[in-house]
């Protein structure tokens, strides 16, 4: 057997040195790997570099926390902005506070701080709401607690709480204005929109000992509240007595006839005969209280002081904005009904509804609100003269008549009742030469926009033919049914006198209704009425037939 040498036969490997550089290459790799991985440690969490591992895991939670607060508080804040963007703020936070209910829906809460024992306690509020109302429910106001725990917070002098129901969710109503036994607590302004429902709730308690009126049932006492929508205005201004701007230049004014400068007061009916109505007492219509004409005082455009009773048809219209504000005057025709001019109906061209007004009656000081023998009334509805057009381009005052109708009827008394409806001859010739009376509470020569007590102004009546030629610009506004009338020495009917009856005396001793205050000329010094210009009037006379349907129905 041959036996071979391997190592003469093959060349030594070192397998030694292979081993080598391959851990060399492969310690090199690993040592690459490691020192690009603790590079990126050391950019991710440069700032921990020597902490624990105590503290690492004590920061990651912290952050986390951190985190989780933050999308709380973001919550939190959205939260708070969409409740702020949809709830409504109060006007009297004393009396009344937004709340939520057991279901997160939106109530009203008033507070009465200390009514009076033992007497009935009606609360009535006023809401608005930009929006239609979906169905008839117009909301609730009830008692917050018991009627039992109720009496007794009364009687140990605490505060008596209700709740409000609103009739819808969104948007919230804003409150108008609460009254409390008649007296006002709180107003603030309307819910503005394109559609504005507002709405009054009512709510009577009857403590212990206290019988309800007859009609009333139980103790709580929900009337349904009247509501409109109407296109609210743009901005707030009392109409004024419509004054029409002529051009500078205007013919002069001619003399007058002789026949002016004497004054008939009383004026002949020939029938001397007087429509009745569903008032049981309208044949005392036209009737003063008091026969005493009052001094010269010079007041309203240099008029005349009336005293209280003195003429008892006068009607102050009062609309509802943030405060009762006086709006025009009017004349009490039967216990239900009262004619003033169809321009007081307005604001800025919008129509107000209904609801937005309040009469006062009897009233003699326009802002004494509780006025003895003086009666306020809410408006049920009025009606326009279908002629009447309601346009700024329409100038005539050719129909610029009204009629309000009360909600309630109102008891006659020595301070209320109503005028004479014009009977016998329509011919405004027959008038001519005769003086009337103009009584309201509108602007005074010294600019004061109303007054505390009414004036009356004497208004000599003149014909057609003289108010034309006195100046170009009645022919613009005036019509077969109108008049014209006034000293044009600066006295009449002026800004807030609108509505306003134009009275003649007859030889009977009553005062029949005549006219309706509706156009004058203005002054452009001051802006305001030309009292150095006839007034122009709407004849009552010529539309007689539309105020009886009106009337009886």
């Amino acid at each position: 057997m041959i036996c071979i040498n391997v190592e003469a036969t093959f060349p030594k490997v070192d397998l030694r040195n292979k081993h080598s550089r391959a851990n060399r290459h492969r310690r090199r790799t690993s040592c690459c790997r490691r020192k690009k991985g603790e590079k990126e440690k050391r950019r991710k969490r440069f700032f921990l570099k020597g902490t624990s591992p105590d503290i690492k895991g004590l920061f990651k939670m912290i952050c986390r926390m951190v985190n989780s607060v933050m999308r709380y508080i973001i919550f939190i804040e959205l939260l708070y902005m969409l409740n702020k963007a949809t709830a409504a703020t109060s006007p009297c936070p004393q009396f009344f506070r937004y709340t939520r209910n057991d279901v997160f829906e939106a109530m009203g809460q008033v507070e009465i701080p200390s009514p009076p024992k033992n007497v009935a306690l009606h609360l009535k509020i006023g809401l608005s709401v930009a929006t239609s109302l979906p169905s008839k429910y117009v909301g609730r106001l009830e008692l917050a607690q018991s009627r039992e725990e109720s009496v007794k917070a009364i009687q140990q002098g605490r505060s008596l709480f209700y709740l409000v129901h609103f009739p819808v969710r969104r948007p919230i109503p804003v409150l108008t204005g609460i009254w409390f036994n008649n007296q006002r607590y709180c107003s603030g302004p309307r819910a503005s929109g394109r559609v504005v429902t507002s709405i009054f709730l009512e709510h009577t308690l009857f403590p212990p000992g206290i019988l309800p009126t007859s009609g009333s049932q139980g103790n709580s006492v929900e009337t349904r509240p009247n509501f409109d929508e109407f296109v609210p205005p743009v901005q707030d201004q009392r109409p004024n007595v419509i004054t029409i701007p002529l051009p500078t230049q205007t013919r002069p004014n001619p003399s007058l006839p002789s026949k002016m400068t004497t004054e008939k007061p009383f004026f002949s009916n020939k029938d001397n005969t007087f429509d009745t109505f569903e008032s049981s007492n309208y044949s005392d219509c036209g009737r003063s209280s008091n026969n005493n004409n009052g001094t010269i005082n010079l007041l309203i455009a240099r008029g005349m002081k009336t005293s209280p009773g003195q003429w008892p048809w006068l009607v102050a219209i009062f609309i509802v904005k943030i405060e009762f504000e006086f709006q025009c005057a009017g004349s009490l025709v039967t216990n239900k009904h009262i004619i003033t001019a169809a321009h007081c109906m307005k604001l800025d061209e919008v129509t107000l509804p209904a609801s937005t007004m309040l009469v006062s009656l009897g009233r003699y000081r326009l802002r004494e609100w509780r006025e003895p023998g003086s009666v306020n009334r809410e408006v049920e509805e009025y009606r326009l003269h279908p002629n009447y057009k309601g346009d700024y381009k329409d100038q005539t005052a050719d129909s610029d008549l009204a009629v309000l109708i009360l909600r309630e009827p109102v008891e006659f008394s020595p301070f209320i009742k109503p005028v004479c409806l014009w009977s016998g001859s329509t011919d405004l010739r027959d008038i001519v030469g005769f003086s009337g009376y103009v009584v309201g509470w509108g602007r005074d020569e010294f600019g004061n926009p109303y007054l505390a007590e009414p004036r009356m102004s004497m208004v000599p009546i003149v014909s057609q033919e003289d108010c034309l030629w006195s100046n170009a610009g009645f022919i613009a506004f005036t019509s077969n049914r109108t008049l014209c009338g006034g000293s044009r020495n600066g006295s009449g009917p002026c800004n807030g006198d609108s509505g306003s009856g134009l009275v003649i005396r007859n030889s009977d001793g009553r005062y029949q209704l005549r006219g309706i205050v509706s156009r004058s000329i203005l002054d452009r010094t001051t802006m305001s009425c030309d009292l150095t210009q006839f007034v122009v009037y709407v004849d009552v006379a010529k539309h007689m037939d539309w105020i009886r349907t009106q009337i009886a129905t």
